[in-house]
């Protein structure tokens, strides 16, 4: 089914290891930022399925505050990293997660972690399960422009230029669109998972063809 691909990459949150993040407080932390900095937020226009810094930008420049974005930029990321670390101590792995790795390597596969989280949080969390000398790769949000990042394909080519591979021979897994999306539009392979954001019916309403497996960790007996 997979015979061509030369990697396995994985999404963190949901998928690779079981997290609490206060998706709230990631979710108004570019908000916030733009009120403290005077931004009337409610007033941009924002038409992606996450949000982007470019409106931000852009509503800057047309007000002749364009110098300011980058320290907006600093702001966000900030509370971002540190809300994503506040909980990290109570992460832990999805049954056969950790032990797949070793497998994937035996086989000759690379492995990475490509996430919408900082690159720090994505290092200490692997490192914290003892796996993160095993990676290949571990890219975040920060690795790229911020707007680059997933569902963007470009994250997933960036992931993949890292990894020394072409897109088309990545493996990739997610537990939500978002990961499906910037695998979908880069042309690499894509298996959801149900350990996090979406069931069976969620995915196949995506795409009546996705194949599943309840853990990433699953994704050896496929190989």
């Amino acid at each position: 089914m997979f015979e061509d691909i030369k990697a396995v990459g994985f999404d963190l949150d949901g998928t690779f290891l079981n997290t609490h993040v206060d998706y709230k407080r990631i979710d108004r932390a570019d908000k916030d930022a733009c009120l403290r900095q005077n931004i009337p937020f409610d007033e941009l226009v924002f038409t992606t399925i996450k949000r982007t810094r470019a409106p931000i930008k852009k509503w800057l420049i047309d007000h002749g505050r364009g110098d300011e974005f980058e320290q907006v930029t600093k702001e966000i990321d900030a509370e971002l990293t540190a809300t994503e670390l506040e909980y990290i101590d109570e992460a832990k792995p999805f049954p056969g997660n950790l032990e797949c790795i070793d497998i994937l390597k035996s086989k000759g596969l690379k492995v990475g972690l490509l996430t919408r989280g900082s690159t720090l949080y994505g290092n200490k969390a692997l490192t914290m399960m003892g796996v993160r000398d095993k990676f290949d790769a571990v890219i975040g949000r920060d690795s790229i422009d911020y707007d680059d990042a997933k569902p963007s394909p470009k994250a997933m080519y960036h992931f993949a230029n890292v990894l020394g591979v072409e897109p088309k021979e990545i493996l990739y897994l997610g537990d939500n669109v978002t990961d499906y999306y910037s695998a979908r539009d880069a042309g690499t392979y894509f298996v959801g998972v149900l350990s996090g954001g979406m069931d069976k019916e969620g995915w196949l309403k995506e795409d009546p063809e996705m194949i599943t497996v309840q853990n990433a960790g699953d994704i050896v007996h496929m190989l």
